[in-house]
């Protein structure tokens, strides 16, 4: 099923059952998404009105934070991020993103080893985002044995820090056919291309700026920057 029917089934399909997931400062819940007969499927429901407030983020953004960061992976085709949608819900307007089944005892820091050159892909991603928290357990794998990248919330704000536990990639080099395709990322923003047009309705322009700038800097380098162990950490790290 292409992304795009999944899309399509996370608008168009009812809340079944929901129960809350407790794992985390904000309300989120598991959905079980009803369409015609025996078509369902499970996703993560964030409504907005569940966020707390935070120190360094707006209150009721981070849903549209997620389905922008969801957009520039599409765009570039890496790296692997749920379907997800902003659409109205039991509590509320919220994102409701397609679950992803997986074994949570594995994560980012028992997974390095066997998928290198997929990690490698969103700690790239992550920095042009600027994703102020990838934890451990963010990183995910699924039963067909695929990596996927998931809480993309806290991200594109120009006043917080990059914060990762994927110190490993710590100035690790960018392929060059990775670096052509941020250069033409870059050129799309600045001509307000149909990318443009969809962040700028998710995100200020103040990031979309900010996120434009980031990305020049990874093309002038031709590296990840250098990663500080005591400011570009998260808390806490699984």
């Amino acid at each position: 099923m292409s992304k795009l029917d999944i899309e399509k089934k996370l608008l168009d399909f009812s809340v079944g059952t929901i129960r809350e997931v407790i794992n985390g400062s904000n309300k989120v819940f598991l959905c079980e998404m009803c369409g015609d007969e025996n078509d369902k499927f499970l996703s993560i429901y964030k409504p907005i009105k569940g966020e707390r407030p935070l120190r360094d983020f707006f209150v009721g953004n981070l849903a549209s934070r997620e389905l922008a960061s969801y957009e520039i992976s599409k765009y570039f085709q890496w790296p692997s991020l749920p379907p997800v949608v902003i659409k109205e819900g039991p509590f509320g307007e919220g994102s409701f993103q397609k679950f992803i089944d997986h074994d949570p005892k594995n994560n980012y820091f028992n997974l390095i080893n066997d998928f290198y050159d997929e990690l490698s892909m969103i700690i790239i991603f992550d920095f042009i985002i600027l994703n102020t928290d990838r934890k451990a357990g963010s990183i995910i794998l699924d039963n067909k044995n695929k990596i996927w990248a998931i809480d993309q919330a806290l991200t594109f704000n120009p006043y917080t820090r990059f914060r990762t536990v994927m110190f490993e990639f710590n100035k690790m080099k960018i392929k060059e056919k990775i670096l052509f395709q941020i250069k033409k990322f870059i050129k799309d923003l600045e001509t307000q291309n149909n990318l443009y047009l969809k962040l700028s309705s998710l995100i200020t322009e103040q990031e979309i700026i900010s996120l434009i700038e980031r990305s020049k800097l990874l093309l002038e380098n031709k590296k990840i920057p250098t990663l500080d162990p005591y400011s570009n950490v998260p808390y806490p790290l699984i």
